[in-house]
């Protein structure tokens, strides 16, 4: 016999397969299931492999598939196969496909939108209760069947159709108090007659809540022995257990053997049992759940309760290892504010009001209640890998409802990427990196919430069954949350910045130009801000000082076009750069032609206290300084690799703050997004936090930078007047000069010449030559 299971995500696989194994070892039932995952859409030879599948399938699940591609190709493969399959059993996908459920005399189609004339048909004749508390227990089941069948797609489909945001904002809610009544109700529901096939779709329904590997295994054998006529299985005499139950929200540890429903639990474990298992190391003084160096973590509560949790593992393990402590919170599909509420804040009274925001009562707005809020975190920042929004799960946003929520955390959130979509394998080898499904469900819809560092830190192999870790991605990202936590939390005059400037095209005219930005002003006035706020900075004596000791300095001895303030030598670079063979594949031996000087490269910039203000190296390219721009390959120059190695390896800045729109370092080769430990924004920014200074009418490049260089935006509005531009007989005298300077040719220049004598004549201007005679 033959199951097959459609779904998304990737907590299923491993306990489908375990399913199958035990099922066949037990029953000797000849079991076949076969899974795949929905996530993206298939490709032609994909889907002939679905196709095949479902005609071949005695029992088909559908589960979580709102693509509305994958689905527009199913609902006709279902109908064509329709008569091989002795059920079909759709959860949480798009009402249309919801409508193709189908268990004996279920049939969902023919309930949508006249539940109440089958309840009717129902009403007295199953068993000798009253008409009325038949009828009462019928609505109830046909109630409960909507909610728990197509929730999801009713929230899209209400969403597109009304717009009732506040039916959206608070159904999770509702959803979730209809269905813990549902184990009550559901004792209620006779066992024969037409409302056998209710109650069965309900009864597998609870198993899917609770995806734990014998609730999976339950699940398949409830649906085989209900309506797969086998006489294997009437032979087996089959007592499928009832379902396991999990806690909706609890703390999860991998050391620990059991979940936490209560933060006072945990603690208690992480405080005893886990401190003595570390005693002998010299971070166990850190793993104490202080406020100031504990990460929040959201994980998805299908991959805990499932057993697939070596990607969380392996993050948790390396968070801890870096002398953070952890909470990670299990959390509900659709919503985070739960878990955040119950674990994250350690005041009852803020408790009770975050809380209350699921359910859609008033708040208290006052800076006070705010301020209250993050005095009593428990948590100095917040992690989710649950990839999807932090209100609304995978099929919708209320970012109005996580922006109000996250507000008053008041704690940085971020949002790191697991590949549930698409193999660790498919990642490696695309040019794109992540697949369009994934780049909008992970980051593009967390964004909209305000989460930063999209990194990848897991996924499925392609002949795996369940994800695993990326245990250098773990690390570097472990080490990154480290370093913001660090500048939360370090005495600010221990802090050491770098401030770096532009300079495109290169020369010391465009050193500190940015799009919009008065660059020069704008970073005095950022270190006398620092320097009032505690940083060591020593202030030059103006905005304009700045600029003169930035440009020249001792510029003019090196050939530079700035103040050099650091010469490496190529043992150095070599010692602290670990890719400069690749460079050298592309750029020669170091150091190079570019920011070099006497055999040596050149760091350019200046040293103010523990604030060093830098130039970042042209692109590298005579002639062509954009070829380089999200190419397929090549690699930085020496030059540019020897800035950021200098940066994170010698100066060991805390973080770097690139000031205006916008640098280079982001647009450097490797993937469009979802950046691999290969790709060159992900090698030059490293472990260091980026603030990217950025003008707020660039929205697009501004994602780039977000998502390639991992930086935190802090938007600048544009000037509120215009340059007015030359009238129209200056403009052409500005083209001829241009024209004349670009021009190799003698005759075409001296033709030039000319011109600009005749025009600066008209225009009452005079051509000064400084003594040297025009070209001939």
């Amino acid at each position: 016999m033959n199951v097959s299971v459609l779904y998304v995500g990737s907590s299923l696989l491993a306990p489908l397969r375990n399913a199958e194994r035990e099922l066949n070892r037990e029953y000797k039932l000849d079991l076949r299931v076969t899974a795949c995952n929905f996530g993206s859409p298939l490709s032609d030879n994909e889907w002939r492999e679905v196709d095949n599948d479902l005609s071949e399938a005695d029992v088909v699940f559908v589960i979580h598939v709102m693509d509305g591609e994958n689905a527009a190709r199913l609902i006709p493969a279902l109908e064509n196969h329709k008569e091989r399959h002795a059920a079909v059993i759709v959860i949480n996908c798009m009402p249309d496909l919801i409508r193709r459920t189908r268990m004996g005399r279920l049939d969902i189609n023919r309930l949508v939108g006249d539940a109440n004339s089958e309840t009717g048909r129902h009403g007295d004749t199953e068993t000798g209760r009253s008409a009325a508390g038949q009828k009462k227990v019928s609505r109830e089941a046909i109630r409960f069947l909507s909610a728990a069948g197509s929730w999801i797609g009713r929230q899209v489909g209400g969403r597109r159709s009304n717009g009732d945001k506040n039916q959206i904002k608070h159904g999770h809610a509702q959803h979730l108090r209809l269905l813990d009544r549902l184990p009550g109700i559901l004792r209620l529901v006779p066992t024969a007659g037409g409302l056998r096939d209710v109650k069965n779709y309900l009864n597998v329904f609870c198993y899917f809540l609770q995806p734990t590997p014998a609730n999976v295994r339950s699940m398949i054998l409830y649906a085989l022995k209900e309506y797969v006529a086998d006489e294997r299985l009437k032979k087996a005499r089959i007592k499928v257990p009832a379902p396991e139950h999990m806690p909706s929200v609890a703390i999860y540890h991998p050391d620990a053997t059991k979940l936490f429903e209560t933060f006072a639990g945990y603690q208690k474990w992480y405080a005893t049992e886990r401190r003595q298992s570390l005693v002998h190391s010299s971070q166990s003084k850190h793993l104490l759940l202080d406020p100031e160096s504990t990460v929040g973590l959201l994980l998805m509560r299908p991959q805990v309760v499932s057993q697939t949790t070596k990607h969380y593992d392996a993050l948790i393990r390396a968070l801890e290892a870096e002398g953070l402590s952890v909470i990670p919170a299990l959390s509900t599909l659709m919503d985070n504010r739960e878990a955040c509420a119950k674990f994250f804040v350690d005041d009852q009274t803020q408790v009770s009001r975050l809380k209350s925001q699921v359910l859609g009562k008033k708040q208290d707005q006052s800076p006070k209640s705010k301020a209250q809020t993050a005095d009593r975190s428990r948590v100095s920042q917040i992690l989710s890998l649950t990839g999807f929004s932090f209100v609304g799960g995978p099929a919708m946003n209320d970012s109005e409802a996580a922006a109000e929520f996250l507000q008053h955390l008041n704690r940085p959130y971020r949002s790191a990427v697991s590949l549930d979509t698409q193999t660790i394998d498919a990642w490696r080898e695309s040019q794109t990196g992540l697949n369009p499904v994934q780049a909008g469900m992970q980051i593009a819809i967390p964004e909209i919430d305000g989460a930063t560092e999209p990194f990848i830190y897991g996924g499925i192999p392609a002949s795996g069954v369940e994800p695993v870790a990326l245990d250098d991605r773990c690390v570097r990202f472990a080490r990154r949350l480290k370093r913001w936590n660090r500048l939360r939390t370090a005495p600010r005059g221990e802090l050491k910045l770098a401030l770096t400037l532009f300079c495109f095209p290169p020369n010391k005219g465009n050193i500190g130009t940015a799009a919009d930005l008065d660059v020069f002003p704008s970073i005095w006035d950022t270190l006398n801000k620092l320097r009032a706020e505690g940083y060591d900075v020593e202030l030059p004596a103006s905005a304009n000082v700045l600029r003169d000791e930035l440009i020249g300095g001792n510029a003019e001895g090196f050939a530079a076009t700035a103040n050099v303030a650091y010469r490496m030598s190529v043992d150095e670079y070599r010692r602290l750069c670990p890719y400069v063979d690749e460079v050298e594949n592309e750029w020669g031996p170091a150091p190079g032609r570019v920011n070099s000087f006497g055999g040596e490269l050149v760091i350019q910039g200046l040293q103010l206290g523990n604030v060093f203000v830098g130039v970042q190296p042209t692109f590298g390219y005579e002639g062509d300084p954009m070829r380089l721009m999200m190419a397929r390959s090549g690699a930085p120059h020496h030059g540019f690799m020897a800035f950021y190695t200098y940066l994170s390896k010698v100066l060991n800045v805390d973080a770097v703050v690139h000031v205006g729109t916008h640098g280079a370092m982001e647009f450097m080769p490797g993937k469009q997004i979802g950046l691999s430990g290969e790709c060159w924004p992900d090698r030059l920014i490293g472990e260091l936090p980026n603030i990217y200074i950025y003008s707020v009418n660039n929205p697009s490049e501004g994602s780039i930078a977000r998502r390639r260089s991992y930086a935190e935006l802090i938007s600048y509005l544009t000037p509120p007047i215009e340059n007015a531009g030359l009238y129209r007989n200056l403009a052409t005298l500005k083209d001829l000069v241009m024209s004349y300077r670009q021009s190799t040719n003698e005759p075409e220049r001296a033709r030039l010449f000319e011109s600009i004598e005749e025009y600066s004549g008209q225009l009452n201007l005079s051509v000064t030559t400084a003594g040297a005679s025009p070209p001939s």
